[in-house]
């Protein structure tokens, strides 16, 4: 027998049975000192959170009831969580709460107003235009795409897809344009008088805010107090950070889109409508954000109807640069921005967006997503707290 035979490998390994059962043993004897949990038996809700419970269920049913009106203190609400750490930072430097409160308000009432201002004169400058000028660049495209030598089935597609388009444009009732148009002017001059007296709603809240925590933390149970604050702060940083990262991204959206397509427009030859109308085509972006996913895409169609209208260059840029942009915005920017609040699947938020939409329209595609952050963070936070609470050693 060799020296290599008697330092075989099977020779050194003869203890690790051994070690292997020891272990085992001690892992067996682990799990049984450790306690046996279960679930205590729940004990039975309290007067005041039935009466909690009734409070809130009729606040709901008022909300639901004068839905358009709370909408309209619910932005004042987010502007007021928005400003306040302004208005504490002024008054910390040693100016006056109602001071620092005007000042804040007054900056954004002038940074609104021309925000406005400036939308409105896109929109007349270049929307209007551009809407008017329609019928003139389907009847271009279509005498386009007549001389392109293309497919007959091909040519038949599109042959009656632009004589609908040109039915619908023929069979168009000025009238009934004018008078829907104006009953929606109408419906945003309300609007926008009621949101009149939101810069007087976030002055006196944030004038106030102090004496209104105070006064309503006081009449909180002291067991509910850590519950109550954690669902403000919740509400509060879902919906306002999700608010605030939409602005910012559309804001960024816009102007990327709007120098994207004027730039385009030029290489392609101006004046063109690509140059004529990258201003709007960038306002529209920048809207849309106000619906992930699906607003960035809707953005798209009028920047590419515009481009068939020019020529195929310009159609293939605007295609390129558009899915550059969506990229931008779905690696870059949402994920930095908005990652913190709106953590779900783009699947998810389509059906999101299409269930807020189906139960309140447009609006509620907008609020799907705050709304679902918040549902989604209060559920965790309860879920992980009765847990915690409901699970005790099990001595049986």
């Amino acid at each position: 027998m060799t020296e290599a035979d008697v330092t075989s490998p099977a020779l050194d390994a003869q203890p690790a049975p051994a070690a292997a059962d020891a272990a085992a043993a001690a892992a067996v004897a682990a799990t049984a000192a450790a306690p046996k949990m279960r679930f205590q038996p729940m004990p039975m809700p309290s007067a005041p959170f039935w009466l909690a419970l009734v409070a809130i269920a009729a606040s709901i049913a008022v909300l639901i009831a004068s839905w358009s009106v709370i909408f309209t203190f619910g932005i004042g609400t987010a502007l007021v969580f928005l400003f306040l750490p302004i208005v504490d930072w002024l008054q910390r430097r040693g100016l006056g709460r109602t001071l620092a409160s005007g000042v804040v308000v007054l900056v954004m009432v002038l940074v609104s107003g021309l925000i406005l201002l400036f939308g409105i004169a896109i929109v007349i400058n270049q929307g209007i235009p551009f809407i008017k000028s329609i019928p003139t660049l389907l009847a271009d495209l279509a005498a386009d795409l007549n001389a392109t030598e293309l497919p007959d089935w091909i040519q038949s597609t599109l042959q009656s897809i632009g004589d609908t388009l040109s039915t619908a444009a023929a069979n168009f009732d000025a009238g009934s344009f004018f008078l829907g148009f104006l009953q929606g002017v109408l419906g945003l001059v309300g609007f926008l008088c009621s949101l009149l007296v939101i810069p007087f709603f976030v002055f006196y809240a944030l004038r106030d805010q102090q004496k209104i925590a105070t006064g309503f933390y006081d009449g909180v149970p002291s067991p509910w107090r850590t519950h109550v604050e954690t669902i403000i702060h919740i509400f509060k940083d879902d919906f306002t950070d999700y608010f605030k990262a939409e602005i910012v991204v559309g804001g960024i959206m816009g102007v990327v889109v709007a120098s994207g397509v004027f730039i385009i427009g030029l290489v392609v030859g101006a004046p063109n409508a690509l140059t004529e109308t990258a201003l709007f085509l960038g306002l529209i972006a920048a809207m849309l954000e106000l619906l992930p996913t699906i607003g960035p895409i809707i953005s798209l169609i009028p920047a590419l109807f515009i481009a068939l209208t020019i020529s195929p260059l310009a159609t293939v840029l605007i295609l390129i640069f558009y899915l550059l942009a969506f990229q931008l915005e779905g690696s870059v920017l949402v994920p930095t921005i908005e990652g913190k609040v709106i953590s779900f699947r783009p699947a998810s938020v389509l059906f999101l967006i299409a269930v807020g939409f189906g139960l309140g329209g447009i609006l509620g595609a907008i609020l799907a997503l705050p709304v679902a952050a918040i549902v989604r963070d209060l559920f965790t936070y309860f879920f992980g707290h009765a847990t915690q609470e409901s699970l005790v050693a099990d001595t049986t």
